[in-house]
């Protein structure tokens, strides 16, 4: 059994929450709620939760203010959010899971269901540090991005990545160092994370940092990147993919 924490200034969206917990997350019990900040901290502390539902914005501080008094946390996190789309993409880096306001079942139940999983106090402590440093930085690009496999989170420098494929469900990051890092994650998914950072999808199957282009073998849709990788390119792709070589 899953034991949750649920902090929230509003008592309705605590109320809403616990509902749809009992609905749809037989495993899950809920072992105590609070409403702000300080409360939030004494309940975690007497609780001992698995899993933690926490609330961006409160009266007393924010969720980030909550995490920072806490020295060691040893429990998921699940924020529930009602921020903007930049802050969304800042989860979406750190490999943080969210949900937003309104709540819907199944989106809670596939949160709930990665929230039960093992996670080490390192990999959520890390990605913790990055959200918060990303948030309070709205302005300044992200650099890092954190990539989370089952036992292991990798923080990795997006000049670092050379090129992502696809394998069905997964996608297989290719590092400067040779580093290969499987993702249970579609390469959609990291394809809108990392537009504005120099990436380009060249074909259903590969996203590629434009940064490490070597040439592009143009009648015979072949891209060869700098660690002599060829890549193909589709046929629809082709001009776009011109025209943005020759900006370059």
């Amino acid at each position: 059994m899953t034991k949750v924490v649920i902090i929230d200034d509003e008592v309705n969206a605590r109320d809403s929450l616990k509902q749809l917990l009992n609905l749809y997350c037989p495993d899950v019990t809920v072992v105590g709620d609070a409403d702000s900040v300080a409360s939030g901290i004494e309940c975690i502390l007497s609780n001992n939760p698995d899993l933690v539902f926490l609330d961006i914005k409160m009266p007393d501080g924010t969720g980030f203010d909550l995490l920072s008094r806490i020295k060691k946390i040893n429990f998921k996190i699940i924020f529930v959010t009602a921020y903007e789309e930049f802050a969304l993409k800042a989860f979406k880096f750190n490999a943080i899971d969210y949900l937003t306001k309104p709540l819907e079942p199944e989106e809670l139940v596939n949160a709930v269901s990665k929230g039960s999983t093992h996670s080490n106090d390192e990999s959520v402590n890390e990605s913790i540090k990055l959200l918060i440093e990303n948030i309070s930085k709205p302005s300044v690009p992200h650099k890092k991005i954190v990539l989370k496999t089952l036992n292991t989170i990798h923080v990795v420098e997006i000049d670092h990545i050379i090129r992502c494929e696809s394998d069905r469900n997964y996608t297989a990051f290719h590092l400067v160092d040779q580093e290969h890092i499987l993702i249970s994650r579609s390469m959609r998914e990291f394809e809108e994370m990392l537009e504005g950072y120099g990436f380009f999808r060249v074909h259903n199957s590969h996203l590629i940092n434009l940064n490490f282009v070597s040439s592009f073998k143009k009648d015979e849709l072949i891209l060869v990147l700098k660690d002599n990788t060829t890549i193909p390119v589709a046929y629809r792709k082709r001009d776009e993919l011109l025209s943005i070589i020759r900006s370059l």
